[in-house]
């Protein structure tokens, strides 16, 4: 019989309330043999206060460098870094596996040390960061856990047109003069040998203006354009009292396409700077089908090799033949790019051939086509189209996806199939099917999953390099509430999630349940951000644990002189938040200026703020700033000593002299994080976010203090006015849950910081008053033996480290049948296996920590056991 493990919980208490008040850690390790199953569910308390602790390893955060290139929904192709200011929509893979536009949401950026450069077979490219989740068809993986010949997810299709209303004469003139045209020295060049494209090019010419004239050049079929018309005089120049130029007059570009093509950016481009304007890309789809008509007509071929047609398009601009890449895929035509050495005058130099091959040459020369003498060979293409076998082993479908699902009754798909020997189907395992195969099959066993990959916008495309690039590189990510990812570089990625910690269990427990709680998160590396998204990479493993993943409503308050900055980066943050001066006492001060108590500084500085406390409830850091200028006799270096210490606190933007109120902070079902990340890399940060994380846990104490005062005396008011008054459920205060990460830097085994003190008493005292602790860290072997006397739970991954097992093995050592060495080694090695002590229940349990319903895997935040309750 599976029974409910509750920890924290007593047995009369279990009795009393069951697993009313509970989340979901995980699922119990059994042995059987030499089988290691999950078999009970383990459930935490939550209705009464606990110290939990929580040690283990940690990972890494998600994004794409800041050059990847991002398709709006108007057609506009632009870097990732420059996305902040654009509310354009952008593409993404919806649910049943086709692209469309949606929204988008935030802008993050951040730098790291290393990144992943991906290259597929089709010439696309990524740079992204080792965790980022591309999409197989297995689901979402890492790029760090891929290997090349692993297919990925690309889009077959993005229909991004615009309403670029440009009039035809510029869209063939500028696909002309970029295939074949030399645009420098002053000059307007064009070659080309087809008669049928010569007299259209110069049509365009004299549509685009009529003062345009086309001159032989000195080559054969090479031609010049220049302009009839008078140049404009924009400066008449000064000459001397001689007559002699002092200045000379300043005549304006007379040539009226030289001037446009200047504007464009195109002017003086050299061929391997050539690239293809904004102004192309919203076009809508007849012009933009016009553009690469023209294009291909001169730069590209068509050619019958091997018993099938190709169409190719060359360049020496890597810029250029990527967009020419991106523009086809609008149409739905998949491409390939090859690098390739060239030579011309005795210099060899790379060049880029874009091949188009199989079913997507038919569909170009339907939607695009082209123009002069290879119409010739386009319609001998069309015809013998019908007559072509295509071969099925380019586009496919991973073999993976027999791993999903897989026809009920192979025997019976193969005789709807018509094939002799209806068996052999089931041969088709071993094979990466093609499409139509898989949609036959999806359709003669009626599956729709089988179906939706069969008919689905996604290109298997496969990687043939993984590079692994160690430089500081700034990073930047996005999210997409409703589908969860994007579209970059012509690839489908993930956007990005983080850890959190109980907050995702008690947001969702009952409204009468989660008023009476709140949580309160310190992020010490802003990255609990990504809470707020769900984590679908996972959906399959949640599906098995019988949970959906899910966005968390928190709320992210940002130091206050930190908060607009942050707002105009796109940093995400809702509110700002801001600490008194006035709560700090003087050895507040000493610890976080790092000066002694017994100094002439320290004791200046103490006399000081007593003095403050004593005239006045509360005060600004300029006001002590004042203080110190207005003291007499004390020496002037001890006041300019002080003062520049004060005044360095007044810049780290966290003081105000009211201070944001903790009944906003600690807001009933509230689950509020504050992001102290401004501090990482600042000189001193710690000691700033000790600080903070002092002043918070020291004011927390008191009002729960003073709240549990006044509930013990409603209910003793209730218990004597029982008929005459309705029982109020809900505290004023609620019962909170303070989160730590980090905790061997607030509480250290050795010395102390501004946060200790407050800490430790809660650790000792806090659980009477309703205050719950979690402290997180990757090192136990260094925090104070406090946290390891006061924690009921403590859940710990495998550690290796001797100063950290030796830390645990004390606490733990009396639960266990052999030494916590030999206990953690028999976890099974995957992903979220602990050992969870019960000191309440005195028992310990070896278990799986359930997978995460928001994405939760952070370079800075992730402990791997992370405490990560679901409600029951």
């Amino acid at each position: 019989m599976v029974f409910d493990i509750v920890i924290g919980r007593t047995q009369d208490d279990l009795k009393k309330y069951g697993k009313t008040g509970t989340v979901l850690l995980g699922k119990h390790y059994i042995k059987m043999g030499q089988t290691t199953a999950m078999s009970n569910p383990i459930y935490l308390d939550v209705i009464r206060s606990h110290i939990v602790f929580i040690c283990g390893k940690r990972g890494s955060g998600k994004c794409l460098a800041g050059d990847t290139k991002i398709t709006l929904a108007d057609g506009r192709e632009i870097a990732l870094e420059k996305l902040d200011d654009e509310q354009e929509h952008i593409f993404a893979l919806n649910d049943q596996l086709k692209i469309q536009s949606c929204a988008r949401e935030g802008f993050y950026q951040r730098e790291v040390d290393e990144i992943i450069a991906i290259t597929l077979r089709s010439g696309k490219a990524l740079r992204l960061t080792p965790e980022h989740p591309l999409f197989t068809v297995k689901g979402w993986a890492p790029a760090q856990e891929l290997s090349i010949n692993d297919r990925i997810a690309t889009p077959r299709v993005v229909p991004a047109f615009g309403d670029n209303d440009m009039n035809e004469a510029r869209v063939k003139l500028l696909a002309y003069l970029l295939a074949e045209g030399h645009l420098s020295n002053r000059f307007v060049l064009f070659s080309n040998t087809d008669e049928k494209i010569r007299n259209d090019f110069g049509h365009a010419v004299h549509e685009f203006d009529a003062q345009l004239r086309i001159k032989d050049h000195k080559k054969d079929s090479c031609y010049r354009i220049v302009s009839t018309a008078k140049p404009k005089l924009l400066d008449p120049g000064v000459t001397d009292s001689k007559g002699r130029w002092i200045k000379p007059p300043k005549l304006g570009e007379k040539n009226s396409l030289i001037q446009w093509l200047r504007a464009l950016g195109l002017y003086d481009k050299l061929s391997p700077e050539k690239f293809i304007p904004t102004c192309i890309f919203t076009l809508p789809k007849n012009k933009l089908s016009l553009f690469l008509n023209r294009l291909f007509s001169c730069d590209g071929s068509i050619y019958h090799i091997h018993g099938y047609w190709a169409i190719c398009y060359a360049s020496t601009s890597r810029i250029l033949i990527d967009q020419v890449q991106s523009l086809l895929l609008r149409f739905g035509i998949i491409s390939k790019i090859r690098k390739k050495m060239s030579r011309c005058n005795g210099k060899v130099f790379p060049s880029f051939e874009l091949v188009i091959g199989g079913e997507f040459v038919e569909r170009y020369l339907q939607e695009i086509g082209f123009y002069g003498y290879k119409e010739k060979k386009q319609a001998r293409a069309l015809k013998h189209a019908l007559q072509i076998q295509r071969n099925p082993n380019v586009d496919t479908i991973p073999q993976e996806i027999w791993q999903l699902t897989r026809p009920k009754n192979w025997a019976e798909i193969g005789r709807a199939m018509g094939y002799a020997h209806p068996k052999a189907m089931r041969e088709s395992m071993h094979d990466s099917p093609s499409r139509q195969k898989l949609l036959q099959i999806a359709l003669a066993d009626q599956n729709e999953l089988l179906e939706a990959y069969a008919t689905s916008d996604i290109y298997w495309d496969e990687i043939i390099s993984i590079e692994r690039i160690n430089q500081k590189t700034k990073v930047y990510d996005i999210s997409i509430p409703q589908f969860h990812n994007f579209i970059a570089n012509n690839i489908i990625v993930h956007n990005s999630y983080t850890m959190g910690a109980i907050a995702e269990g008690i947001i969702d427990l009952p409204v009468e349940i989660k008023n009476n709680l709140s949580v309160i998160m310190l992020d010490t590396m802003g990255v609990y951000w990504t809470m707020k998204y769900p984590n679908h990479r996972d959906e399959d493993l949640l599906k098995e644990w019988g949970l959906e993943g899910k966005g968390l409503d928190i709320k992210i308050y940002t130091p206050a002189g930190y908060y607009q900055d942050y707002k105009e980066k796109g940093i995400p943050t809702d509110k700002a938040f801001s600490l008194r001066p006035g709560d700090l006492t003087p050895e507040d001060w000493f610890l976080t200026f790092d000066i002694p108590a017994t100094s002439p500084l320290g004791v200046f500085i103490e006399r000081l703020i007593l003095d403050l406390r004593d005239q006045r409830e509360t005060f600004s850091i300029m006001e002590i700033v004042d203080a110190i200028r207005a003291s007499e006799r004390i020496e002037e270096s001890i006041k300019q000593a002080a003062e520049n210490r004060f005044l360095a606190a007044e810049s780290w933007g966290v003081f105000s002299k009211e201070g944001t109120p903790m009944q906003e902070l600690a807001a009933p079902g509230q689950v509020t994080v504050l992001d102290v990340s401004a501090y990482a890399t600042m000189p001193g940060g710690w000691k700033i976010k000790s600080l903070v994380i002092g002043l918070i846990a020291q004011r927390l104490f008191i009002e729960r203090m003073i709240a549990k005062k006044e509930e013990e005396y409603a209910e003793i008011h209730a218990t004597m006015h029982y008929l005459s008054e309705e029982e109020k459920k809900e505290k004023k205060v609620p019962m909170i849950w303070l989160v730590v990460d980090e905790a061997h830097e607030f509480l250290p085994a050795e010395g102390k910081t501004t946060a200790s003190g407050a800490l430790t008493t809660i650790l000792r005292e806090g659980r009477q008053p309703g205050i719950s602790l979690i402290l997180a860290t990757q090192q136990p072997g260094k925090v104070n033996t406090d946290v390891m006397t006061q924690s009921d739970v403590v859940l710990s991954h495998r550690i290796t480290a001797k100063i950290d097992t030796d830390a645990l093995k004390n606490l733990m050592q009396s639960y266990m049948r052999e030494g916590l060495d030999v206990e953690l080694d028999n976890l099974p090695r995957v992903k979220g296996a602990a050992i969870i002590l019960d000191d309440n229940n005195e028992r310990m349990y070896p278990m799986r920590v359930h997978p995460f319903i928001d994405f939760r895997r952070s370079a800075e935040q992730n402990h791997d056991c992370s405490y990560q309750p679901q409600p029951s």
